[in-house]
């Protein structure tokens, strides 16, 4: 015997589709943006001897260490937007509505 879901299950799916699918829709948003600001404050803010330890890094490199150090900054970002898009909705009144008295 096959057992049907009731509406409330389905219904409580679909609210958690449509919130995962705003929030991955905010973070391809958001990729961009944060590709250009996260190195552009992280070089403003970083002491100048890391800065010239990873250019003299990337330039002593092979090609393979150049495409790793690559896909490790891509990543970062990524998490890092992630992150903010998940911040962002948590503090937000679409994950708790805060209640009123009228």
């Amino acid at each position: 015997m096959e057992k049907k879901l009731s509406s409330k299950y389905i219904h409580m799916y679909m609210s958690i589709s449509r919130v995962f699918i705003r929030l991955t829709g905010n973070v391809l948003k958001l990729f961009p943006f944060a590709m250009v600001i996260c190195p552009v404050v992280w070089f403003y803010l970083c002491p100048e001897h890391i800065i010239s330890d990873i250019v003299n890094d990337w330039q002593d490199a092979y090609t393979l260490e150049k495409i790793l150090l690559v896909k490790l900054y891509l990543k970062t970002v990524l998490i890092l937007t992630v992150v903010s898009v998940v911040v962002l909705y948590l503090s937000s009144d679409k994950f708790m509505p805060v209640k009123r008295r009228k």
